[in-house]
């Protein structure tokens, strides 16, 4: 891959639990770095899911990024990332094996009917 193809700005957010005043804990997302990535739609784009009586509508897209020690850390359990205002969860990560070089990251927006919190 070209360098100049990763044109898009994303931020990596990660997820930490705080305690508040009286001790409740919470699950925030915190933005931990921000990266230059080729952001494309896959194939299967957009579609919508109805659960509970809510549609959600779901856009999937794929990142590709440098792979660094950074970046080799991010688990799909724990970081998402932000990208053009959207938050989008990782349901995969693709390392190259071979040259270590770049790593593909499937992701899925969380969009109307959506909770911003762990289900």
């Amino acid at each position: 891959m070209e360098i100049g193809k990763l044109n898009h700005r994303i931020a990596a957010l990660e997820n930490h639990v705080k305690k508040d005043a009286i001790g409740n804990h919470k699950a925030q997302w915190e933005e931990v770095f921000s990266l230059w990535a080729s952001v494309t739609v896959s194939n299967n784009g957009a579609s919508e899911e109805t659960d509970t009586g809510v549609t959600r509508a779901i856009q999937k897209i794929e990142v590709i990024i440098r792979q660094t020690p950074q970046t080799k850390r991010m688990a799909s359990t724990v970081y998402r990332i932000r990208f053009d205002g959207l938050d989008y969860d990782i349901k995969g990560i693709v390392p190259n094996y071979s040259t270590q070089d770049y790593m593909k990251l499937i992701c899925e927006s969380r969009k109307a009917g959506a909770k911003d919190d762990f289900y």
